[in-house]
């Protein structure tokens, strides 16, 4: 009788491989000996989920399927994107007719800019810093909570009355719901009663009411002046724009700016005018959009006829024109973009970099265009992109200043690569094999030197502004980047083990998440990196049922 073993493959999935003798066939040995299977799911809600697979005596290698607790099926393979966060997970492993099955618990962990939300038996629990949504008095005392929405200065959530309360900076932060303009003191633009959704903004909330109509409270964020408060009625969410507020499908924040995209395929702008408030001067072509970015001071706009529509500061726009579309580009199907320029991929999947500012010159690749073609996805950090390929290779341009000599040295190992994370002006690419390749500025992230024998059999890899964080697939924690923003996590080492999940805030501060709910927080105190005040509060953090 032949013998067989399981060995693992890409640190995912094991399958057998032949030993030597006896007369038996495959089928026979297979018949005879017992197939056994397990699965480790690895991830945050609403990133990248992974399966680790064991199994002994499988013919084939196993598979792996992935659907909601509801049945609404997800898609299948060992890595997916989760699309679902707000409902349990279920990936089941098949081998021969035995199966495994891991049920992921629907999220319950939330982050604005600086701190960190968990909803516990439909309560909110938060940390970090109290101007950016940490706990207080008003989010203590909600209950029978079932979604938070964060912005980048609080959380708002609705209550079960169908009114809304937020907290955080004192410009998103809502107590009495029925306070409205021109009532002294109000930030919102209506009450904020029969509420069906909220759209988080960067700085501002809309709420949509049932009978269809938008109400939002916050700020579009000054530039060069004073901010811009929503309930202004000239350049904010002014009676003209709440009246065009209409069957909306999403709402794209800039550093100053709001544009709305409706239905109908029109765009509804308001904020400060020179980074996009504004787009009078682009009205005869902002017309049948299908999709909009935002960068930090620009729009752009993907027409259904594959042209695009650039507003604001002009950076995401080669030409002096705006009133034109992007001369460069033809035929796009989605569009990217990165703190000020774009990008643009076809039907094809080529790949057209667009938009010039010259002190980073982040959108030329012009000694990398020819290379773009087959482009799968596009990252970017604030000032550079990287095109991950469908053979796993990785094309990367701009900000050659911060970049190209990291870049160039590492450039011959981005091949089988399966994701990229960035940080503000870092890159780290996870491989098939579980290494990981990182290039940029070395204070965000961009050397791994450090700790390049230790990422070996990655699984997912969380990233801040300044640092990330590789999680492997035996539960361990890998950080690198700035110290005081979560890469050094030395103080928590012992801790962090049997991690399943690791969270981020964008301002420097990490949360893993272990197999049995406990959990670890690190990085800069003010960002969320400490959660002593509210451990008697929170024991766990639940990752699978």
């Amino acid at each position: 009788m032949r013998h067989y073993k399981s060995i693992l493959l890409t640190s995912t999935v094991g399958m057998l491989v032949a030993g030597c003798g006896g007369d038996s066939s495959l089928s026979e040995v297979l018949a005879q000996a017992k197939t056994e299977v397990s699965i480790d799911i690895f991830g945050a809600r609403g990133s990248t989920l992974t399966a680790v697979v064991n199994a002994t005596n499988c013919a084939t290698a196993p598979t792996v399927s992935w659907a909601t607790a509801g049945g609404v099926k997800l898609g299948s393979g060992l890595s997916i994107q989760d699309s679902q966060p707000d409902a349990a997970v279920i990936a089941t492993a098949n081998c021969n007719e035995v199966s495994a099955s891991q049920t992921l618990a629907a999220n319950s962990v939330f982050s604005s800019a600086a701190a960190f939300a968990v909803l516990k038996s439909g309560s909110p629990i938060a940390w970090g810093n109290p101007v950016w949504g940490a706990g207080g008095t008003l989010s203590a005392s909600l209950t029978n909570i079932t979604q938070l929405y964060p912005s980048e200065r609080g959380f708002a959530a609705i209550l079960p009355d169908a009114t809304v309360k937020a907290w955080g900076s004192s410009f998103i932060g809502i107590a009495d719901p029925k306070l409205a303009y021109p009532t002294t003191g109000a930030i919102a633009t209506d009450p904020l009663t029969d509420v069906v959704a909220i759209i988080p903004g960067k700085v501002a909330y809309f709420a949509v009411k049932k009978d269809g109509t938008v109400a939002a409270w916050g700020r579009a964020r000054g530039m060069k002046g004073n901010d811009v408060m929503m309930v202004n009625q000239a350049f904010g969410f002014s009676p003209t724009v709440k009246a065009a507020m209409k069957d909306v499908l999403t709402i794209v924040s800039n550093e100053g700016s709001y544009a709305a995209l409706k239905k109908d395929g029109t765009v509804v702008t308001f904020g400060k005018q020179e980074t996009g408030g504004d787009s009078s001067y682009v009205s005869t072509i902002l017309k049948d959009v299908t999709q909009i970015v935002g960068g930090n001071y620009d729009f752009l706009a993907l027409r259904k006829d594959g042209t695009v529509v650039n507003w604001g500061y002009g950076y995401g726009h080669t030409g002096d024109d705006q009133s034109v579309p992007v001369p460069e580009v033809t035929g796009a199907a989605k569009l990217f973009m990165n703190g000020y320029t774009g990008v643009a991929v076809d039907g094809k999947k080529t790949a057209t970099a667009f938009g010039y500012v010259s002190e980073v010159d982040s959108a030329d690749a012009g000694s990398v265009a020819k290379l773009l073609v087959n482009v799968a996805q596009v990252y970017s950090t604030n000032t550079a992109f990287a095109a991950l390929k469908e053979d796993g290779s990785v094309v990367a341009w701009g900000d050659a200043i911060r970049m190209n000599d990291s870049l160039n040295k590492v450039q011959a190992s981005l091949v089988n690569v399966k994701s990229i994370v960035n940080s503000e002006y870092a890159f780290a690419a996870l491989k098939q094999d579980g290494s990981v390749v990182t290039w940029g500025d070395p204070q965000n992230g961009g050397d791994s030197s450090a700790v390049a024998a230790r990422l070996t059999n990655v699984v997912a890899i969380t990233a801040n502004k300044f640092a990330f964080a590789a999680l492997k697939s035996d539960g361990t924690v890998v950080t690198w980047g700035m110290g005081s923003k979560g890469g050094d996590s030395a103080d928590v080492a012992a801790k962090l083990t049997n991690i399943r999940a690791i969270y981020a805030t964008p301002y420097g501060a990490f949360l893993a998440v272990a197999k049995d709910g406990s959990y670890v927080t690190w990085g800069d105190a003010w960002a969320g990196g400490d959660s002593s005040s509210v451990a008697a509060n929170l024991t766990k953090i639940p990752f699978s049922q």
